[in-house]
Order: C-alpha cells, then sequence, then structure tokens
C-alpha cells in the first residue's frame, strides 16, 4: 500500500516499500529534525488504541536508550488511511547490509563482530531488556564494519515481565533461540547463548546444533583452521544452563580478546541498500530469493522472467543520493497538460469493467524505442499488467511494467504533478527501478496507474527518464476517455474470468487462526487477494499469475484436484512457502508455451514445516473450489 507522500506530515517518503513478512520500510527523511530515517509499517494485526500505546511507549524507552551498536529506535507514529489504521516505526538509518547469508569468514572477524554486539547487549540488559531474537538477519554491519542490533520486535523486559509485543508466546528463531527461550523462559544469558550461535554461523555457515536440550554441538568448528580460541569462548556461552554462562560483559571481553585489534573482513557483496539492513549474494538463483532475514526484507529482485526473453539477471542494487530530475517532472513544459479532468464516457469511468480493460492500451512502444529495441509482452504476470521489455544491447533489458492497481494511491498528493490532466506522484531512484504512480478521480478514484521502469543487467539505462517517457504515454491514453479494451478479448476458459478472493472462503481461511475471511484486501478485478492474521504473525496471498511452464525446479510435484501443482518452501523468501497449480497451459502471441497460475503463498513467523501445511491445504480448498466454479 502506498501511504503518500508524508507520515503523520513529518516524515517525508523517499524510497520505498520493501514488504516483508514483518511490515513494509520505506527510507524517509525527518523534515522536523532534517535526517534520513526508516520507516516501518508494522503488521501488527491489533491496530487498537491499547496496543498501539504499548507500541509507542516501548519506542519512546528505546528512543531514549542510546548505544553505537543498538540501531535506534526513535518513535512510533499511527496514521488512518482511507481504509485502515496503521503503526509505524521510525528507526535510524544505517547504510550497510545485515549479517544473513554472509559467506564463512574468520574466527578473529566474527568474534570482532560478535564483541560489539556483545557490549551492545550488555547495555541492553542493564536496562532490563532481553533482545529474544539474536541472529545474524537481525545484526547489521556498516560498510566500516561496526556491527548494529536490530529488530525488537521480540524483546522481552525483565523488570515487569512484559514483552514489547502484545501478550502471546514468546518469538524466536527456533535456530538460534537457548533452551529456555524455547520454553518460554528468557532471560539475558539467553541472548549470550544466540550470539554464540550466530557467531558460530559466521564461522562455518551454519548454527550449532542443539534445541531444547541445550546439547550445543561444536564439532564442526574443530574443521575451522585456527578457530580454538574462539572454541573455547563459544562453549562457555552455550552451555545449557543459563547459570553456567558468562554474562554479556564477560563474553563481550573474551571475544575481544580473541579479535585482537584488526578489523573484520567484509564480505565483497556487502553494499549499502535501500534500508541498509540487509545483504545480497554475490549472484542470482534460486537461493538469493530465500535469503532474506525476518524484519529486513531486500527489494525483491528482477522478475522471474522466461529465459527466452531475460538472462544473466543481476541483483547489485545500491543506494542512489540524489534523483536527476527529467524534463517530465521537472515543470511546465510541453509535456504537462493544463489542469483539466481527462475526458470520461457517460458513466464517468475511464477504466470501466475491470477484466475487459486493456493495461496495454497504456503503453506506447514507439517513444521508448530511442532507448533501444522494444517488445510488447502482455503474457506474464497477472492480468492486470502489461510490459514493454526494452532490449538496450547485449543481454541487457529494460523492463517498462505498467499495472492497473485497486489499492489507494498516496493519500497526500504534495508534490505531484499534473500530466495531461492527471495528477502523477514520482518515486525516486530505488536501486534498479524508478515508478511513477498516476492518480485517477472519481468514479475510478479507488484505482491508480503505477508505472516502473526496471533494469536487468549491467546497462546504463536513465530508469527515472523512462519511467517519465512511459507515465506521459499512459497518461495521454487515460486523457482520451474509456480506456481501450481488450482485443482479442480474453478466452472463455481463461483463469482471469474468476474471482481469487472467492476461492477460499471462512471455512478454508479456519486453517489459519486470526483470519476474518470477510476481512481481505482485493486487489484490481479481484485478481489478487491478501487476508492477514491477528493473533499470528502469518499472511496469506493468493493470485493469479501466468508465466513458462513450471518444473521440478518450482517445488514438490502434487496434484490437486486435478491440477498439476508445486509447492516450494521458502519459494518467496525464508519465511514463505509457495504453491503454484496450473490452470491452463496456451501458446502466446509470440509463439511460446505459457501456464496460467493459481498462485499461493503463506507467509510469517511458523517454521517452514507449518507454512507448507498451511500452503498446501489451503492450495487445495482454493483448486477445489476452482474445479467447482
Amino acid at each position: 500500500m502506498r501511504l503518500g507522500a508524508q507520515v503523520a506530515g513529518r516524515y517525508r517518503l523517499t524510497e520505498g516499500p520493501v514488504r516483508g513478512g514483518a511490515g513494509e520500510i520505506w527510507l524517509a527523511h525527518d523534515e522536523e529534525l532534517g535526517r534520513p530515517v526508516v520507516l516501518k509499517r508494522a503488521l501488527l494485526g491489533d491496530d487498537s488504541a491499547p496496543a498501539f500505546d504499548r507500541l509507542r511507549a516501548e519506542a519512546r524507552a528505546l528512543a531514549r536508550f542510546s548505544h553505537p551498536h543498538v540501531v535506534t529506535l526513535y518513535d512510533a507514529v499511527r496514521v488512518r488511511t482511507r481504509t485502515r489504521l496503521a503503526s509505524w516505526l521510525v528507526l535510524e538509518y544505517v547504510p550497510g547490509g545485515s549479517l544473513d547469508r554472509w559467506p564463512r569468514i574468520s574466527p578473529e572477524s566474527a568474534a570482532h563482530i560478535g564483541a560489539q554486539i556483545a557490549e551492545a547487549l550488555a547495555a541492553l540488559h542493564a536496562e532490563g531488556i532481553v533482545h529474544c531474537d539474536v541472529k545474524p538477519g537481525n545484526i547489521v554491519v556498516t560498510a566500516k564494519g561496526t556491527a548494529k542490533l536490530t529488530d525488537f520486535g521480540a524483546a522481552y523486559r525483565i523488570d515487569g515481565r512484559k514483552t514489547v509485543t502484545p501478550n502471546g508466546a514468546i518469538s524466536h528463531t527456533p535456530a538460534y533461540a537457548a533452551p529456555e527461550v524455547i520454553r518460554g523462559r528468557p532471560e539475558p544469558a539467553s541472548d549470550v547463548f544466540s550470539l554464540g550461535v550466530t557467531i558460530a554461523a559466521l564461522i562455518t555457515g551454519e548454527p550449532v546444533r542443539g534445541g531444547v536440550s541445550g546439547a550445543a554441538d561444536l564439532g564442526h568448528l574443530e574443521t575451522v583452521a585456527d578457530a580454538g580460541p574462539v572454541r573455547e569462548v563459544l562453549a562457555a556461552m552455550l552451555r545449557p544452563a543459563p547459570a553456567d554462562r558468562p554474562d554479556a560483559a564477560e563474553a563481550h571481553r573474551s571475544l575481544l580478546a580473541v579479535a585482537g585489534t584488526a578489523a573484520p573482513e567484509l564480505p565483497l557483496h556487502a553494499i549499502p541498500t535501500l534500508t541498509g539492513l540487509e545483504t545480497r549474494p554475490p549472484e542470482p538463483g534460486p537461493e538469493s530469493y530465500g535469503g532474506r532475514p525476518a524484519l529486513w526484507r531486500e527489494v525483491t529482485t528482477f522478475v522471474k522472467r522466461r529465459p527466452r526473453r531475460i538472462a544473466g539477471v543481476a541483483v547489485a542494487v545500491a543506494l542512489v543520493a540524489g534523483l536527476a530530475l527529467t524534463p517530465l517532472m521537472t515543470g511546465h513544459d510541453h509535456h504537462v497538460g493544463a489542469n483539466r479532468p481527462p475526458a470520461t464516457p457517460p458513466g464517468g469511468s475511464v477504466i470501466g469493467e475491470p477484466r475487459t480493460a486493456d493495461p496495454c492500451a497504456l503503453t506506447d512502444p514507439a517513444p521508448l524505442g530511442r532507448y533501444g529495441r522494444t517488445e510488447v509482452d502482455d503474457d506474464y504476470g497477472n492480468f492486470n499488467r502489461c510490459d514493454v521489455l526494452i532490449h538496450t544491447g547485449g543481454e541487457n533489458v529494460v523492463d517498462v511494467e505498467v499495472d492497473l492497481d485497486s489499492e489507494p494511491g498516496p493519500d497526500q498528493t504534495t508534490g505531484a504533478k499534473t500530466v495531461e490532466g492527471i495528477a502523477v506522484i514520482a518515486d525516486r531512484l530505488d536501486g534498479d527501478e524508478c515508478s511513477r504512480t498516476l492518480l485517477l478521480s472519481p468514479p475510478d478514484g479507488d484505482t491508480n496507474v503505477t508505472v516502473t521502469a526496471k533494469r536487468n543487467g549491467k546497462g546504463s539505462a536513465p530508469l527515472c527518464e523512462v519511467a517519465d517517457v512511459a507515465t506521459l504515454s499512459a497518461a495521454k491514453a487515460l486523457g482520451k476517455g474509456r480506456l481501450a479494451r481488450r482485443s482479442p478479448p480474453l478466452p472463455a476458459g481463461s483463469l482471469a474470468h474468476h474471482d481469487a478472493c472467492a476461492l477460499l472462503d471462512a471455512g478454508a481461511l479456519k486453517a489459519v487462526p486470526g483470519i476474518d475471511a470477510r476481512k481481505v484486501d482485493a486487489g484490481f478485478a479481484g485478481w489478487d487477494c491478501r487476508w492477514s492474521s491477528t493473533s499470528e504473525d502469518i499472511q496469506v496471498n493468493l493470485r493469479f499469475d501466468r508465466n513458462q511452464p513450471l518444473t521440478s525446479d518450482d517445488g514438490r510435484l502434487i496434484r490437486l484436484s486435478g491440477y498439476r501443482a508445486f509447492v516450494q518452501p521458502r519459494g518467496d523468501g525464508d519465511d514463505t512457502c509457495v504453491a503454484q497449480a496450473v490452470y491452463r497451459t496456451y501458446i502466446d502471441r509470440s509463439g511460446d508455451q505459457t501456464a496460467e497460475l493459481l498462485y499461493l503463498v503463506v507467509q510469517g513467523a511458523p517454521s517452514t514445516t507449518r507454512l507448507c501445511s498451511i500452503t498446501t491445504g489451503l492450495a487445495r480448498s482454493a483448486a477445489a473450489a476452482l474445479r467447482q466454479a
């Protein structure tokens, strides 16, 4: 959901959003204090006043806590949009990356990072706070090697025995949790245990094995050269009984002695990203989508395009400090139309019947030809989408994606430009993509058009300039009146004639505690539907998709009501499970075989086994409903 140019009148959104299982992250500018910050929209499920008051109280408490190795939580704000209340956390901006999915590093470097975090834990424990979820994904490291602890969503306050989050089970990551945390009894020594597991994972590439018994297996550390000194420290940190472990201050001193004075080595791929809170793997591949930390989600890399069209995806993303303004968005030149509403037919709707509106009518490949050879692709992704691929040389491609979207557009249009009579919000360059949002007037006020230019490969195409050219074409098309209909229309047997929201009823969604089937975020034409649990960190997204035919690379093959389907753990990140059911296959306009897919992803905190159990059950229900429709 795009929440506009400002949040609570103080924070101007500048980059994002980045979606994750725990929320939505933006880079913003604090207009009052003149500094960059990170805004995270908390998906708490309970947006009641008491829940928000608890969140704000903890934000204020941590805002007063300042430590060089803790990402500072400045504030919590609450914003009412047209459809809901949203709670936002305001955090320190750190231009670096997390430890998640780092390659192995030397014991000395791991000890150096561990010593910094142990120092932070000692300070937190002195304030009566147990972090409860120390792990690589919750530690960020600046370009200069300064480690900082982040994500206090699972934190536990010793004084009063209150959790930071609303009452419920103690949140933790099993692979890194101390035995007493798994039993629901965290204490400061629990963080020391989790830090020990984290250090071992940095050295060996995987956490030590243990569990409720606490019998940590340090045997695989023996295979690491010169691991002796750190092994002794870790053995003490990983003792089963909390009372037998060193406290955080003692762990800090011991780790510092092992680390010496050398600065830690940083992998070459630890580069700044949008939020500065995650690290990207050096090369793409299926696992590159699974390395995102629980709270800070990396920007999704390029679309999973069929190989015939795009190959050699490059996922390096750099934060661009400034936006090179292009003619469309810089002022009142010939691109800017008079302040007139777009012409509409009787009835007033520019979009008309959603399922017959042609998103490709919003595109014009001709003006984009100045950047390279163009190709229109109307058989990829959901049915509300059309792409113009610009081949800029070699395997370098710019994908201009145009989407019809029924989510509310920005609530505040300060800074919007008028293009052909339509308000346009310009996002800044976000790594390898640049977006524009066209805001439609009533009766299409709940619909907007997004234009996104994405770079694939190592080319240097001016993405925001490309986005502006495509935006002008879309605005001109909307200004002509009723959007053109699909020609030819979608075939009678297409999945597009179904409603994704109707495929999962209350009976099916009972499999997820806390989900109310009536509270659904429905996308354009009912082709994309989302539900969120109010009692657990679980979200369900059911949408339609078009892609190349599925293979064993897409997961485990099963049958759902006669449909071939594939279930893939971590198919869209570490905390997800994905099921794709093949509804039908056909030959697209380019002569290639294409599949229409039912795409279901369940995302959240439960184990992968439980997520895939929920995913398979919901996919089975949706497939059965689709078969009967």
